[in-house]
């Protein structure tokens, strides 16, 4: 007997619609005009006989009709997803999606990709660089590393490491002038900044009790590495991302030319679709794994490593809230560890 499906078009254009909620974002992913996605779901509705979206000038919204089906339709997709990654897992090599900053993916993460890189070779990790902010809800990448969490249905946060500002110059700035006692001595030097970041100098003078407008912030980049590397290129002083410059500082490219170190409100997390759970005992089907220990090194790991890790024997040595997973592979079995947080 054939199956009574809606059309199959109209099926993935809602679905991909129903995540952003937003018609021109999924015409952007589906590469398809705006028009044929307000086509194909009025197609769906037809063939439902049911309103799916409440259509505004706008924007639209799904009904509570239209979320139910939605996330069956979500689940549906992901289990033909993971059947095709499945099936065609000894063919090509698996690949793993990152975009982030391009601060961020010079001055942190690269350098911890190494040691993945020489022990899964076969897994391909496609970094790629963004100047505004991913969102990763979308499906065109795996996760992304961004600052701030804002809060979205099916997406996840894992704090990283906090935003801690320090001043920073080369050694030949340093030793130009002569050494600074006062915060309020710098404002007579020239300071650099990204656009990014406007008011990360601000920030650290507030904490320092200097007046806020008493100060010229001098010249700024596009990003925090161009500001970064004038600073290290003797053209002045940085407000630096501490993590970010911990190499720069550990090699003597960079030094901190006043002891104050400002912790904002702000973190760098981790950000990844929420993991699904399928109806198949405890197992979860993850993409990529990584674990973070206490000294923020993120390490990929393959099935095997990872289900080590997890084991009783190895849980006991982590301390709370010292690790996060991200998945990768195939099914793993999880129920013996509660601390499991799939992205």
């Amino acid at each position: 007997m054939a199956r009574k499906l809606p059309p199959l078009n109209a099926l993935r254009v809602f679905e991909v619609a129903s995540r952003s909620e937003n018609f021109t974002h999924a015409a952007k992913i589906l590469n398809v005009s705006q028009g044929a996605v307000s086509r194909h779901t009025a197609q769906l509705e037809a063939f439902l006989g049911l309103r799916l979206f409440v259509r505004n000038q706008r924007d639209v919204k799904l009904t509570t009709q239209g979320e139910q089906y939605a996330q069956a339709i979500a689940e549906a997709f992901d289990r033909i997803e993971l059947a095709t990654q499945l099936s065609r897992r000894d063919k090509q090599n698996r690949v793993v999606r990152i975009r982030l900053f391009p601060t961020v993916a010079m001055k942190w993460l690269v350098k911890r990709l190494a040691r993945f890189h020489t022990l899964y070779p076969s897994i391909n990790v496609q970094v790629t660089i963004a100047n505004d902010l991913v969102d990763v809800s979308a499906g065109e990448v795996d996760f992304t590393i961004r600052t701030p969490a804002i809060p979205k249905p099916g997406v996840r946060y894992d704090t990283l490491f906090p935003i801690e500002l320090l001043p920073v110059c080369s050694p030949a700035e340093f030793n130009k002038h002569p050494p600074v006692h006062d915060s309020r001595e710098l404002l007579d030097r020239t300071l650099r900044h990204s656009m990014k970041r406007p008011h990360d100098w601000r920030i650290w003078f507030e904490a320092a009790d200097v007046t806020p407008g008493s100060f010229r912030e001098g010249l700024s980049f596009g990003n925090s590495s161009l500001a970064y590397q004038a600073a290290i290129d003797g053209l002045g002083i940085a407000v630096a991302h501490l993590e970010l410059v911990q190499d720069d500082l550990k090699a003597g490219r960079l030094l901190a030319i006043h002891p104050l170190v400002v912790r904002t409100a702000d973190s760098y997390h981790l950000v990844g679709r929420e993991n699904r759970r399928w109806q198949a005992g405890d197992c979860c089907i993850p993409r990529l794994a990584a674990v973070r220990n206490q000294d923020t090194e993120l390490t990929f790991l393959d099935r095997q490593d990872l289900a080590l890790l997890l084991s009783n024997q190895h849980r006991c040595e982590l301390a709370d809230g010292a690790w996060i997973a991200i998945c990768l592979g195939d099914a793993l079995q999880v129920s013996r560890c509660s601390r499991w947080c799939g992205l």
